[in-house]
């Protein structure tokens, strides 16, 4: 035999050795793969033949205190495609065009995209859907999502909120209570093969999504509308930027109605400006005026550095610090006790309280009534005012407190302190949720009304609610009471520093012995020459707490309500060369309201002019100077139109124009449009129907 050659026989060796450790190698590997982490590598396998389709979760609806529906979630289609079965781009594009609001362009790209499904549009309208189903367009299909929808459109927008595509909560409770409302998604798994078809005995897996929670508010429907209205129509009225109305009941700190103007209508929160979104109850703040008189009376009387029989006197004005304090009656209210300086408003005399209560003690009662702090309502956004820290706090400071100047406040802020005094002294977190429920009505939370604090004693809050009864029945918030009722309460104007702009306001409580509602009206930015709260926000506030004490069936306290009376009217005689204190008592013994602008003796102009008639208790102002004629207060014309010639007459003369009329009947024309700026006494002709 031959010989192997030595060097053959090595090579053929280490081929062979190197075959037996890939050999190794791979039955190791092998080893791994099937034995040791199997379930790894099935799991991926698994993973490639799966699709998880999401199941959108339906919103849980939010209901009023009596059960009506204020925001539901409905079915909706969505447009989606399937880019490789779409046969002609183009025209597949050109047509849903035409249907849809999403551009040309937009809707190509997405059918022409590398994927194997696309959203063209979300959630459209069920017209959409059938238009664009009767095409029968390849590569086009449907798939049903849940939509945010408001029934009430604006009503309450700015509490409720709203929600995005995505069912997400983006604003008030919608944001708030989200992770309640939201839901858990659920999903939809089955098996493909390597094609993409259902695989007919794959695995299929369904996981149902969970409904959101039902959220129950503490408004009442019918209680939110009317506040709207009345914002509405003091919007129409007036020459000012917006309101704010917030009802609440003191006993339990429930929010029965908070409505802001202007509004929006949440279906179509994108159309609006952002600014319209904010909830001006809870986010800004202003000067209270003279509302906050309120709590300095009750601050006073705990700390018994006053009462009620205690005599002041108030000449006009009061210097602190060098600086002048004046009253808002030129010659002042001379001798007076305290109960007559809460009923008259005193600017002076409550400036003497302050005093007497001291820097400490004032400053410790407004952070005890809750300014300065977050009420705890729970809405995004919440403002805590301004209250200067205590070190800021000087002579000249403490006496503008004292009557509602040199902080601010927010609406919900306010009437959370004067709940405290309509309900015995305790400061409540005011409550706009009072339950939680599934689906199937399980209770899943329930809020209670919580206390805070005890701020003032019951005897005190007793005694400070008959003062403000004595505002309502015969001082500066008259124009706020409601035969029948006994109502206390105060009004406010606070001025914007260096312009002639007004925030006026009016909080009230009703009934007076035990208060079941208490309600503000805060008009912002008001201009022209009728400003003042008791000419604004009063009467807003009589108006809509009429009708919801009808509407809540509390019955008449003491004389049966009668039909409110059309006004007297009377002719104006010509004032001009007169004394104003002379002039003042005639008009005010007339039933009329005096404004008086200037500080001298002798009255030189008026408004309305003389020989004009004019309504019982509208208001007639008084010019002594020539730099503050009549000519430089202007005001928005009012749209007269569908009035009756006594209401026309009514507001105008309310806000300082003169009206001519014709005949009777219904207001069908004027000859000054609605909104144009006029100066004060613009004489405006009516055109009425039965001319």
């Amino acid at each position: 035999m031959p010989r192997t050659n030595p060097q053959v026989r090595n090579r053929v060796l280490l081929f062979f050795l190197i075959i037996f450790i890939i050999f190794v190698l791979l039955a190791l590997r092998l080893v791994w793969i099937q034995v040791i982490n199997s379930a790894e590598y099935q799991n991926l396998a698994l993973n490639q033949r799966l699709r998880e389709v999401k199941v959108e979760a339906k919103r849980g609806i939010i209901y009023d205190r009596n059960g009506k529906k204020l925001a539901v979630s409905s079915s909706s289609q969505t447009v989606v495609a399937i880019p490789p079965d779409v046969k002609n781009a183009k025209q597949t594009a050109i047509q849903l065009e035409k249907i849809l609001t999403t551009d040309y362009q937009t809707i190509y790209d997405r059918i022409t995209r590398n994927a194997s499904a696309v959203y063209i549009q979300r959630k459209i309208s069920d017209k959409m859907a059938r238009q664009i189903k009767e095409l029968d367009l390849s590569g086009i299909i449907f798939t049903e999502e849940s939509k945010r929808y408001y029934p009430e459109n604006s009503l309450a927008s700015h509490l409720i909120g709203f929600a995005g595509i995505d069912s997400q909560g983006l604003d008030g409770i919608e944001l708030a209570f989200d992770k309640y409302l939201s839901g858990k998604p659920g999903k939809i798994t089955v098996e493909r093969d390597a094609a993409g078809t259902t695989i007919p005995e794959g695995v299929r897996e369904f996981v149902p999504s969970r409904d959101g929670f039902n959220i129950y508010l503490t408004i009442d429907e019918v209680i939110q509308y009317i506040a709207e209205r009345e914002l509405k129509r003091a919007e129409k009225e007036l020459n000012l930027s917006g309101g704010s109305i917030i009802v609440m009941d003191p006993q339990n700190g429930d929010v029965l109605a908070l409505a802001n103007t202007p509004d929006y209508n949440p279906n179509q929160f994108a159309d609006y400006p952002q600014k319209y979104w904010r909830n001006r109850s809870i986010s800004d703040s202003f000067e209270p005026g003279s509302t906050f008189k309120i709590i300095t009376t009750a601050s006073a009387l705990e700390e018994g550095v006053v009462q009620r029989n205690d005599i002041f006197y108030d000449p006009g004005y009061i210097k602190v610090s060098g600086e002048r304090i004046d009253c808002w009656k030129t010659n002042g209210h001379g001798r007076q006790t305290f109960a007559e300086v809460v009923q008259n408003s005193c600017n002076p005399g409550f400036v003497q309280v302050g005093v007497r209560l001291g820097k400490d003690k004032f400053h410790n009662y407004i952070k005890a009534f809750g300014f300065g702090d977050e009420t705890g309502i729970k809405l995004p956004g919440e403002a805590v005012g301004l209250v200067p820290p205590y070190e800021k706090v000087g002579p000249v400071e403490l006496a503008t407190f004292s009557f509602g100047h040199g902080l601010t406040v927010t609406p919900i802020q306010l009437i959370s302190a004067v709940s405290a005094v309509a309900n015995g002294g305790k400061l409540i977190r005011p409550r706009l949720v009072s339950e939680i429920r599934d689906a199937d009505h399980n209770l899943i939370e329930k809020n209670e009304p919580v206390v805070i604090r005890q701020v003032v004693s019951e005897s005190t809050a007793s005694l400070t609610r008959e003062l403000l009864e004595q505002v309502v029945a015969d001082g500066t918030g008259a124009n706020a009471a409601i035969p029948g009722y006994n109502i206390g309460g105060k009004t406010g104007t606070a001025q914007h520093y260096g312009e002639q702009k007004y925030d006026s306001s009016f909080i009230g409580m009703v009934p007076i012995d035990k208060p079941s509602l208490v309600v503000l009206v805060v008009l912002y930015d008001v201009e022209g020459p009728t400003y003042y709260g008791s000419q604004t926000a009063a009467p807003v506030f009589r108006r809509m707490t009429r009708d919801i004490l009808r509407y809540l069936k509390i019955t008449p306290e003491n004389t049966p309500e009668v039909e409110e009376q059309k006004p007297e009217t009377l002719v104006l005689p010509d004032f001009t060369g007169q004394e104003v204190s002379e002039v003042e008592k005639l008009l005010r013994n007339s039933n009329l309201n005096v404004k008086i602008v200037g500080s001298q003796t002798k009255i030189l102009e008026q408004v309305p002019f003389s020989g004009t008639e004019v309504a019982e208790n509208s208001t007639v102002i008084l010019f002594t100077e020539k730099s503050a004629g009549f000519h430089d207060f202007y005001v928005a014309v009012p749209d007269f139109r569908d009035l009756t010639r006594e209401d026309a007459i009514y507001l105008a003369q309310e806000i300082g124009l003169q009206v001519r009329t014709n005949g009777s009947g219904k207001v069908v024309g004027q000859t000054i449009n609605p909104g144009e700026r006029v100066s004060g006494g613009t004489e405006i002709i009516l055109k009425l129907s039965n001319e």
